[in-house]
């Protein structure tokens, strides 16, 4: 399913994930951090998402005189890093205007052109202030301050990662949503594909239990970026977290107290609650 997925991006030519994370206030005892570092958590994570690691060539298994090696190539493209820098910078410029940029580059030489890269992008966007952070370094203040981030920027494969660890910040991955975009054409819209950051999830496939939110979610974000639809969007957002204030939780973000539903008794409290929000 990952090579399927990764097919379906790079044939839309969808070069930038957006992940945001955010804490949902009733969701916060939910998460393994303190409840005082999760306080004014709000940051999105910006992924590059059709280069690097995962599409490099050659990657491979071969067999050798002295055994088994296992080759997998990092490349990047000055153009591949510039637009999704430059993409993080314009998002950036609508939320609280700092960027983070994320790499390895005490090791990797095509981290160090990442921050070459970034840092003439920035030149553009004097308004908007600028750090570098190796990823080690990264990984930890996202757990130990993760209200210090607005936006990060990064390569595939560190994406990823930190992505999936954010999601602890929120309690669960069935709470994180994504959008992937491609360039903007002459009208300004882009090619999208919306999906929760958990994937399919087959281990649990027919059994009413899956987390729907990151996939109601993701259709908020469907509202935001490809329909400029800013009051949809917040209308979903805003029927998520009524109902979580209610109580009502699926297994994956279930705390002593609250009432435990099935995926479809999540759907259908939401589908009332946008009931309500618009009558």
């Amino acid at each position: 399913p990952e090579q399927a997925l990764f097919a379906l991006r790079g044939g839309l030519e969808l070069f930038a994930n957006l992940r945001p994370v955010s804490v949902h206030p009733a969701l916060a005892s939910s998460a393994p951090i303190r409840r005082d570092l999760l306080e004014g958590v709000d940051l999105l994570i910006v992924r590059e998402l059709t280069g690097g690691l995962y599409f490099g060539r050659p990657s491979e298994e071969r067999r050798t005189p002295t055994g088994r090696v296992a080759v997998d190539t990092l490349r990047y493209s000055e153009s591949e890093i510039r637009r999704v820098v430059r993409l993080a910078f314009e998002l950036a410029r609508g939320r609280r205007r700092r960027v983070t940029q994320v790499d390895k580059a005490n090791v990797l030489a095509s981290s160090r052109l990442w921050r070459k890269v970034t840092e003439e992008v920035h030149a553009d966007f004097a308004d908007v202030a600028l750090e570098h952070r190796l990823v080690d370094a990264a990984a930890m203040l996202l757990i130990s301050r993760p209200a210090a981030f607005d936006v990060i920027v990064t390569d595939n494969l560190f994406g990823d990662v930190l992505s999936d660890c954010a999601s602890m910040l929120t309690g669960s991955l069935g709470m994180l949503p994504s959008a992937s975009l491609g360039a903007a054409d002459g009208s300004g819209r882009r090619k999208a594909l919306y999906e929760p950051v958990h994937g399919s999830a087959p281990d649990i496939a027919g059994r009413d239990i899956a987390n729907p939110l990151a996939t109601l979610l993701s259709f908020a974000m469907m509202l935001r970026y490809s329909f400029d639809d800013e009051d949809g969007a917040a209308l979903v957002e805003t029927a998520v977290k009524n109902v979580l204030d209610q109580g009502l939780r699926t297994a994956d973000i279930l705390q002593p107290g609250m009432q435990k539903v099935s995926t479809t008794g999540m759907g259908d409290a939401l589908l009332r609650e946008l009931d309500k929000l618009t009558h």
